[in-house]
């Protein structure tokens, strides 16, 4: 039989794993499409991620769309990622309804994908659209939500420093999707360099959770909740960007 502790780390562990896992699969996911492409097909790197649902000799040549050597891959990590941000519990009730939200959002982006060849532009119109907010999402969580554990960070020196990292991941989520977009209506620059940029924003992603690993780490915060030592003040909607007060009970 396991014991109180025993399932304290089991618990931790596991939340332990979740994020790491989030920030594996963001930093593998723009190689895997690039590399896996040219190797497997010899199919150059495209103007977006996005593009890898299409791309393939044949659909490159003219032939249909959907049919890209790394559609699998594509939607396969999107609905991974998806799958375990519905799933997360967030601290409070905000965070949870906004990474919970990007879940969502996630499915949408793999569902819908992006418009390769004359027809409805709907598809592509929503991909954009579900895209963009995913991102919105996740930087409202990394610029209002991150810090609330921050107390629990017994420096201030500490603090101040993931306060700044929060920040610069957040603001990144919001400007390089934000900047991807712009680049994309301006046909002179629909080429790889969007591609990079649209790195940088899924990046960026990983290393907010990459932060909030060594953060929660730091306080062993996992552990502290499962045993019931962290206590989360009443908020709501009125809260959405302030502070929401977290207490440690001895």
């Amino acid at each position: 039989m396991k014991t109180t502790k025993d399932l304290s780390k089991y618990i931790s562990g596991t939340y332990f794993s979740i994020r790491v896992g989030l920030a594996v699969m963001a930093f593998a996911f723009p190689i895997l499409l690039w590399l896996g492409g040219h190797f497997l097909a010899d199919v150059p790197l495209q103007g977006s991620m996005s593009a890898y649902y299409h791309a393939s000799l044949h659909s490159l040549d003219g032939g249909p769309a959907g049919q890209g050597v790394m559609r699998d891959v594509f939607v396969g990590i999107l609905f991974a990622v998806g799958v375990i941000l519905f799933l997360y519990q967030g601290v409070t009730r905000l965070e949870d309804y906004a990474v919970n939200l990007a879940g969502l959002l996630a499915l949408g982006i793999a569902l819908f994908p992006m418009q390769w060849s004359p027809g409805s532009e709907l598809p592509g119109k929503l991909h954009e659209a579900f895209a963009l907010s995913f991102f919105l999402c996740i930087a409202y969580v990394a610029i209002f939500r991150a810090g609330d554990t921050l107390p629990l960070i017994p420096t201030e020196a500490a603090r101040k420093r993931y306060r700044l990292l929060y920040m610069i991941v957040g603001c990144a989520m919001v400007g390089c999707p934000v900047l991807a977009f712009a680049l994309a209506l301006l046909p002179a620059l629909t080429n790889y360099k969007i591609f990079f940029i649209e790195v940088a924003g899924i990046y960026a992603f990983g290393s907010y959770w990459a932060i909030k690993t060594r953060e929660l780490s730091e306080t062993d915060f996992d552990r502290k909740a499962a045993h019931g030592k962290i206590y989360v003040e009443p908020h709501g909607l009125t809260d959405a960007v302030h502070r929401i007060h977290l207490r440690e009970s001895p």
